[in-house]
């Protein structure tokens, strides 16, 4: 009996010694304390001025236009482009032909730009590339496809957005729409009409911006209205003791109605938020250790998300692609130098917590350096690894530039300080 048992030990011991190792854990961190003293001084006041200016035109676009400003053309690109695809749904099994027809005949293209009305997001939603909240998939089976990758969504889009209506779905639940920021179909139970009165009040008033993520915001009764997340906007009319009267948007017959609310102190600041290290300590800290979200899946960010609400509360304006967000500032080349030439080219080069680092489908904060590493903020996927898989990370961290690099199974043609291409100062021209 003995000798069985410690002939069993001695296998579970040998099967162990033989199993592969455990790959090592890519180091990560969401400790943003050592990089601060790297972060300079505050803008200038003429600069933050003139980026705030910049940043309300672009806001507010879409109620400067008389009608979605896009070709027929480019408002249906997504219907030519997945029409050809092999597309999966929610159930991982293929899209039927007939789903996918019944979605553009819903789309109701012909009525493009007939409705042309001003409107505004009254609680938090998406922007869908089609009228429906089904998902669209690659083939699941496939590594870096299925959930969260939904193409169908194109972008969450947070309460009080402007909006521009191009028309309407045939079953009148959806409205094709111009954001500051992306086109797409959002529902119709999400948005109101806005009259030209209630364009110019809003304009007018000072803003306040969240700095808190899952705020709640009740109406001037306390009724629950939506949960709100960091760098979503309000309009404030004035103070009072330790709480900013904010105007909260309400739909009543399709239109709205602005009704005061409270919103504590404590979850807020008038914008724009100086570029100072306890601001930048207060924002980077709400946006770290978030799970990544595709497109804005379940209200989560991708990297070009946390990139735009990182710079909103300061008053500096993104785009939501990272392909149109590496443009913006000051622009330098990185794409034809060596690895170890473009970290030199960064630490030299850029500002922390004002710089974007650029890789395709990738974008980056650039914070400092450790050791005389680069290091940047970013919500990521994950590694890619050898044979097209993935070591999923699925969050916002810091890492160095060389993340996986001493991963064995990790592609290293892939690694982050490879495939950039570009560094971007956004407050500099």
């Amino acid at each position: 009996m003995i000798q069985r048992v410690l002939g069993a030990i001695l296998l579970i011991l040998w099967i162990g010694g033989c199993a592969p190792k455990q790959p090592p854990i890519p180091k990560t961190s969401t400790e943003i304390t050592p990089f601060l003293e790297q972060a300079p001084t505050s803008l200038p006041t003429y600069l933050q001025k003139r980026l705030y200016a910049d940043f309300l035109s672009h806001y507010y676009r879409p109620w400067q236009l008389n009608q979605v400003d896009v070709t027929y053309k480019e408002a249906t690109w997504a219907v030519r482009y997945y029409r050809s695809k092999s597309l999966f749904g929610e159930n991982r099994r293929p899209l039927p032909k007939e789903r996918f027809n019944a979605w553009v005949n819903n789309a109701n293209y012909h009525a493009f730009n007939r409705l042309k009305r001003h409107a505004i997001v009254i609680h938090p939603t998406s922007l869908r590339l089609f009228p429906t909240h089904r998902p669209i998939f690659y083939n699941p089976k496939l590594d870096g496809e299925g959930f969260p990758f939904d193409y169908n969504q194109n972008s969450a889009i947070k309460a009080y957005t402007p909006l521009i209506v191009s028309h309407l779905s045939r079953d009148g639940g959806w409205a094709f729409v111009q954001s500051p920021f992306a086109l797409g179909w959002v529902p119709m139970r999400d948005i109101a009409l806005i009259s030209q009165q209630q364009i110019e009040r809003i304009m007018k008033i000072p803003k306040v911006v969240l700095l808190q993520e899952h705020v709640p915001i009740y109406d001037h009764h306390q009724n629950f209205l939506f949960s709100a997340k960091m760098a979503t906007l309000f309009p404030w009319i004035r103070e009072e003791s330790g709480f900013y009267k904010i105007l909260t948007p309400k739909k009543e017959k399709d239109r709205l109605i602005l009704q005061p609310s409270l919103l504590p102190k404590e979850w807020a600041s008038p914008m724009p938020l100086p570029l100072s290290k306890p601001s930048i300590k207060r924002v980077a800290l709400q946006l770290l250790g978030e799970p990544y979200g595709w497109g804005g899946m379940v209200e989560d960010r991708d990297c070009s998300a946390m990139t735009r609400d990182f710079f909103a509360p300061f008053g500096i304006w993104l785009p939501r692609n990272s392909r149109a967000q590496k443009g913006v500032g000051h622009v330098i080349d990185l794409s034809k130098k060596t690895a170890e030439e473009k970290e030199r080219a960064i630490i030299q080069k850029a500002i922390p917590f004002q710089t974007l680092l650029y890789l395709p489908g990738h974008i980056m904060l650039y914070i400092g350096t450790i050791n005389h590493k680069a290091y940047a903020m970013h919500n990521m996927w994950g590694i890619r690894t050898q044979g097209n898989g993935r070591y999923i990370i699925g969050q916002a961290v810091i890492t160095d530039l060389w993340l996986g690099n001493d991963l064995p199974t990790a592609d290293k043609r892939a690694i982050f300080i490879r495939r950039i291409q570009s560094m971007n100062i956004v407050t500099q021209k």
